[in-house]
Parts: C-alpha cells; structure tokens; sequence
C-alpha cells in the first residue's frame, strides 16, 4: 500500500513538473523572446535584404547586394555575396564595413518610447536628423520606414532616433551615428587586387629605362628568366607577391581621367605584372609620378585594366625596386627540411639511403637497415638548406669543364625526395612509388686556379663557390656516423610494463591506472621515483661502436640466449622495445660487453659500467638477503 501510494505521488510531481515546464517557464520563455522581437527597429527578413541608402554629412550613398558566381572543381557555385557601391558612383564596396552595418541594424533595439510625440526635436538631435539609414529590400518585398538618428543620450551609449513618417521619439541599445558617419573611402573597396599568390604563375617588372625582370613559376619552384637565367628567390618573389595582393589606395583621385599624363601615368616609372592560372588572365599595377601632401610623399597610380587613379605609399618602391641579381637564389638548393622524406648520400665510395618512416623517425635502409640519429639528420638537412653560394659562375657545359671544379666526378651528391601526392601515389607515377625527386645537389673540389669548393643542382645553370666548412664540418665521415646511437627508441609515456630476466632472477613491474605495482619476484608497491629512474637508465643506454653490421648467428656474442634481458611493454602487453646483454666481452679489450636492441639486426659494445648501473637500478626492487 504504501509502494503504491508512493507510486502515485512520484506520478503526480512529474506531472506537475511538466506542466511548469510546457505551461509557464516554456510560455515566460515564448514570451521574453516576443518582447525581445518587438523591440528590434527593423523586423524584417534579413536573407532578403538587397541594399543600404545611407545619408549624412559626406552624401548619400547607396550600395547593393550582388550575387557572385565562382568556378570550382569544373562546376559552377554560388560564393558568399557581395556588396557594390551604386551611387555617388558604381565602385565595390568594403565587404567587412558593409556588414558592420548590417549587423549593428540587426542588433538595433528601442530601448524605451521617450516622447509619443515631441514639438520640439531640437534636443534630441531630430530637428534636422545627422544621420538617414534606408534598409531597401529585395525585388517584391516592402521595404520598411527609414530610421532617422540624432544625438547620443545624455548617460550611457544610447542614441535617440525616429521613424521617418511617424512622431515618436526613441531611445536606441546602441549609439549608432559613429557607425554610420562614413564617407565615400571608408564604404569603398581599397584592395586593388583579388588574386591570391598562389595563383600567380608568372611575374613582370618593369622600371623606365632598366631591362624587365621576369620571373615564370616551374613546379614548386621560381626560375629567373630575364634579364638573366637562374633560380629566383622564394622569399624575394613573394615580398613583391604579397604587397600586391595586400596593396590598398590610400586615396581615390580620379574615376575616369581624360588624360593620364597629368599623373605620369602615359608612361609609367613603373610597371608590374602578373599572369594567373589557369586561363593566363593579366592583372597589371602602372606607377606614375610623385606627389606631396600634408608634407607627406604619395605615388600615383592604377590598375592597367581599369581608368581609377588612386594614390600608393611610397613604401611600395622599396619592394619593387630589387636589382635583378637582387631576386636570384642566394642557397644552393633551398627547400623545407620538413618536405624531405627521402635522401641519398654518395660520397668518398659510401652509398646511403635514409628513409623517413612513421613518426617522423629517420631510418637507414642501404647500405644497412638501421636507425638513424634523427639529430644528427636534421642538422644536416638544415645545414644544406642554408647553404649560400659566395660567387654565382655559369655551369660548364662538358665534362672537361666542370672537371675544373670537382663536379665531373663530384666529391659528394644528395639527391632529395619529396612524398608524392597521394594521387600520384595510387597512380603509380614518378620516379619511385611514394616520392618525387626534388633535386639533386653536387659538390666538388676545385683544382688549380680553381681550388675551394663549388656546388650546383642537377639541371640548373648555376656554379656556386660555396665554404668548404659544410663538407668539412657538417659533412657525415661514415655511415656509422649516421646511425642513432640509442639502444632503445622508445617514448616513455608508453611503457605500462618492465620485463627483467637474467641470472640475478627476474623482475617484473607493470602499470595499472597510473600506478606502478612490482609483480616480481614478489607482488607490492612501486616507487614511482624508482621506476623513473630505472626509465631514465635504460632510455639513455648507448653503443660506443658497432660490431657486425647484419649477424647471421647471435651465439657468438653471447647473445643467443642473451646473458640478460629487460623488455618494455605498453598497455595491453604488446612489446614496445627490448635489450639483450651479453656476461662478456670481446678478449682483450675489457669493460665491454655486447648488445643488441631486440627486432633489429645489429650487434653493439657498449660500457660494462653501463649494464652495471642499469641493473643496480632493477636490483633495487628486490627484497634484501
């Protein structure tokens, strides 16, 4: 009886509870947001606004809504709309102040009905309004009243506004005049150009009186074409690329000048030119003559493709005045260190290839199948990227000639691979599945009158005397100098279990929701401080020298079955690394014992002292006696 009692009046309560909910916080919430409505100035549907007509002490102007169609993918779509300046002229307008303004029309509430209807508009700022804001809507929709803004209200950031047509007196959320006070240049689109650097595909400067430098992309790659033939500089195209696609009038000065030469303009100083993919489309920037303002220097200016004169910051002639050896590639072979997936090294009868693998890890796989030291990779990557030439000379064309330099038989070669496209990849394309060859770097040493060092890159006409300091200091000896030293490549964050065999008798400790637990030789707590410390000794443990490069049989370096062992798992038991140690050394050489990293076939010597310290570690978590 009681159960059903209970029962009924749980019932009871959620009924209550849902008819407060539906019936009065649901109604006082349907409520709030009707009178939130009611209180917009403009109650209209925003999707079908189609312009602005704004007056105020600049003018009037008027600007529209216009739909924009792009190319993508072969099909065509519709992008985000435009706004177009129709009146005073027909120019674009500023997209971001234009929906500035919308927006804050949006968000314009009536704050309060200060007067039902005043005599006297004078201190409201209404007797002769500042500001007119007409919201025109589309095609067969009605357009609502205009607003009519006056001053700012004595406390807060109110406005006082009218209706135009009707007497009340309101108080607005917000004060809007500021907002709206715009002239002509601040409603107007400043950027003179639409393209984005990467679209480019060829580049043109021409300076009155100087020979005309061009630069055509090739690849990944800018060739300098003229006034002379070599690599241009990425970082030198793309100061002139991006003060194009950034440039911005400062001032309008004239929208349809009947004579140019008033503004040096019918035989620019300066000319530059860019060819954009994939249909050759030209966009061209004419400098003219200088002039003063307000003790400030401008330069005149305008688009060739169209009549505008617009004024340009004398900080523009900085970018485009580069001499043309001024845009030639000062590295060797410049490239992101990060790009490089594949390299292959050719020196001194040493053939190498390195392969970066997942993870990011750096791997050698000829001559040998070993890993290498990513440190030491990245540094000579970084050093090669860097490398500049101290004289450009032009590359012989025979072998005799360039046996001048060293580079008939050069001294050392790197050839450099990108990862393809994945494209390209399934396609099976290119030199070898998965890369595409960047480029191949040569270095030679000169002999006679010729001596020092001298680089250049397979199929570019360019001879670089380079510092022999990057062959002689950042330069691999051998193939061992290459090779990761480390015992163990493992990151530590993902080691959830210790495996220790040897004579001494095992240890065994494994992670369980963030805590160590030792499992062997007998179950208990951990010391985490502990744990890390073993950690630390065994991530550290490093090769002094390699022994064999590719052993068919472990037995003779004590290795098979190993002296001792510690394994490192990670959750789930799936192994992450392993050590084997021999109990001796090589004969005569003492204090070393063999080693080798499980799954990989090399055989170490490393410090006995070494071993030593890494099992006093694991002897600490066996019981004493």
């Amino acid at each position: 009886m009681k159960f059903r009692t209970t029962l009924i009046a749980a019932l009871l309560l959620a009924v209550f509870g849902a008819y407060v909910y539906f019936f009065e916080y649901k109604k006082a919430e349907e409520e709030k947001k009707q009178e939130e409505e009611e209180k917009k100035v403009f109650s209209i549907d925003w999707e079908k606004l189609h312009g602005l007509e704004i007056t105020n002490a600049h003018g009037t102007f008027i600007v529209e809504k216009v739909a924009q169609e792009a190319e993508e993918g072969g099909a065509s779509s519709t992008k985000a709309d435009e706004w177009r300046i129709v009146e005073p002229l027909k120019a674009d307008a500023e997209k971001a102040a234009i929906n500035g303004l919308v927006s804050n029309l949006k968000g314009a509430k009536v704050e309060q009905v200060v007067k039902e209807s005043a005599r006297d508009l004078e201190p409201f700022g209404l007797k002769e309004p500042e500001i007119r804001v007409a919201v025109l809507m589309a095609e067969g929709e009605p357009s609502p009243a205009p607003l009519l803004l006056g001053g700012k209200s004595p406390i807060g950031h109110n406005s006082y506004a009218m209706v135009e047509g009707e007497d009340k007196v309101l108080l607005l959320s917000t004060h809007l005049v500021p907002q709206f006070d715009k002239d002509l240049y601040e409603l107007r689109h400043k950027k003179l150009f639409a393209f984005k650097k990467d679209d480019v595909e060829r580049l043109r400067i021409l300076r009155v009186d100087e020979p005309e430098v061009e630069i055509v992309r090739e690849g990944d790659k800018w060739e300098l074409v003229s006034p002379l033939r070599a690599r241009a500089a990425e970082t030198e195209v793309d100061k002139v690329l991006n003060k194009l696609t950034t440039l911005k009038a400062e001032s309008f000065n004239d929208e349809d000048p009947e004579d140019l030469a008033a503004y040096g303009l019918d035989k620019p100083v300066w000319k530059v030119e860019v060819v954009l993919k994939p249909d050759q489309t030209k966009a061209t920037l004419l400098i003219g003559s200088i002039y003063q303002e307000q003790g400030k220097g401008y330069l005149y200016a305008k688009r060739g493709e169209r009549p505008v004169v617009v004024s340009l910051g004398m900080d523009i002639i900085g970018t485009f005045s580069t001499e043309p050896e001024g845009f030639r590639e000062k590295k060797v072979i410049p490239f992101k260190t990060w790009d490089i997936k594949k390299v292959e090294l050719a020196w001194e009868g040493q053939d190498v290839t390195l392969v970066k693998r997942e993870g990011s890890k750096w791997w050698i796989e000829a001559p040998i199948e070993a890993r290498a030291d990513g440190t030491k990779m990245s540094a000579l990557l970084s050093a090669l990227s860097r490398l500049e030439g101290e004289e450009f000379l032009d590359r012989p064309q025979n072998d005799e000639g360039l046996a001048e330099y060293g580079l008939a038989d050069p001294l050392a070669k790197v050839a450099l691979y990108k990862e393809k496209p994945a494209a390209a990849q399934e396609e099976g394309e290119g030199e070898e599945a998965g890369y595409s060859l960047f480029g191949v770097f040569l270095l030679g040493k000169g002999r006679g009158d010729e001596a020092g060092y001298y680089a250049t890159v397979e199929g570019e006409e360019t001879l670089h005397r380079v510092k022999g300091s990057f062959y002689e200091d950042d330069f691999p000896a051998t193939v061992d100098t290459l090779r990761s030293k480390k015992v163990l490549d493992v990151s530590r964050f993902l080691v959830s279990g210790i495996e220790y065999r040897g004579p001494e008798g095992p240890v065994v400790l494994e992670r369980e929701e963030g805590v160590w637990k030792l499992e062997e030789p007998s179950p208990g707590a951990a010391d985490e401080k502990d744990v890390n410390g073993l950690l630390t000794e065994a991530m550290g443990l490093e090769v002094d020298r390699f022994v064999e490069e590719v052993p068919q049989d472990l037995a003779p370096w004590g290795l098979d079955p190993a002296g001792s062992e510690i394994v490192l798992t990670k959750e789930g038991g799936e192994e992450l690394g392993g050590v084997l140690f021999s109990d001796e050394g090589p004969e005569g050489e003492e204090g070393l014992v063999y080693v080798r990293s499980k799954g990989e076939f090399w055989v170490g010597l490393m410090q006995e002292t070494k071993k030593k310290a890494l099992l006093d570690k694991l002897a600490g978590f066996k019981p004493e006696g």
